[in-house]
């Protein structure tokens, strides 16, 4: 089904299966750095609401259609380019794209577990 993925576009990790992290193995050292980083950064941007959005989200399916809704962003339906069976599972996983502001989202749509396309919205 990679096929169906769009071209010069990475998927969007499935984070209800890989978490948030780029690898599964964090050491404690490495949560430490995080947090120290990530507090640092913090207090630099007392102001700032949200950096970055990600997250998977349930879809309903109609037909070829498959819709779902991302915070922030609104609701959106896309044509499903393979046929969706009947009790099969569809989730959209999404990244925010820009730096403070989001401009955008990177969707990608799983099929029981694999991704068969992925769509940006707005600008990334």
């Amino acid at each position: 089904m990679s096929e169906y993925l769009s071209q010069g576009v990475d998927e969007v990790p499935d984070f209800t299966a890989a978490g948030f992290t780029a690898s599964s193995e964090v050491t404690a050292n490495e949560v430490a750095a995080n947090a120290e980083t990530f507090n640092a950064a913090l207090a630099t941007l007392q102001d700032v609401e949200a950096l970055a959005i990600a997250g998977c989200v349930t879809t309903t399916v109609r037909g070829n259609l498959i819709c779902f809704s991302i915070p922030i962003f609104g609701r959106f339906c896309f044509p499903s380019p393979v046929p969706i069976p009947a009790r099969a599972q569809v989730k959209a996983c999404f990244q925010s794209c820009g730096r403070i502001n989001p401009s955008g989202a990177k969707v990608t749509i799983y099929l029981n577990g694999r991704a068969i396309f992925t769509r940006v919205i707005g600008r990334c």
